[in-house]
């Protein structure tokens, strides 16, 4: 009786310590995929970014040489311009907490996304099962 219960008392022992190594590995794996799930994002928007600025940059060019034409005055159309540029730089200084919770949102949302889709999956299953 007693080496029944060491018996069914260690493959238990093993059961919980299977269990728990594997529910460390799927939090792992499920940490490996929501930081590069950010890490996506965030490059994707770098990118984004910077092909953004590199037009402003060739547009706002552009806008000087023609300032500069209609005013007869290379100085005044990049004048100009410049004045455009310290408009923009101030909208940013003036919108930094806006900017700074949009990007906390667009992280937090990449993050959370893989426990929709859990809880989702997790809800079908239960209903699922429920029917049968």
């Amino acid at each position: 009786m007693e080496k029944d219960a060491e018996k069914i008392f260690r493959d238990l022992k093993e059961d919980i310590s299977t269990y728990a190594e594997l529910k460390l590995e799927l939090f792992k794996l499920n940490a490996y995929e929501r930081i590069s799930k950010v890490i996506a994002i965030f490059s994707y928007g770098l990118l984004l970014c910077a092909l953004i600025f590199i037009t402003i940059q060739f547009a706002l060019l552009a806008l000087g040489f023609l300032l500069s034409n209609w005013l007869n005055s290379m100085a005044g159309g990049f004048g100009i311009v410049a004045a455009l540029y310290f408009l923009q730089v101030a909208i940013v200084i003036l919108n930094k907490n806006r900017i700074r919770r949009m990007v906390i949102n667009i992280i937090v949302s990449a993050l959370n996304s893989n426990e929709e889709y859990n809880d989702a999956t997790r809800n079908t299953t239960t209903e699922g099962s429920e029917q049968k």
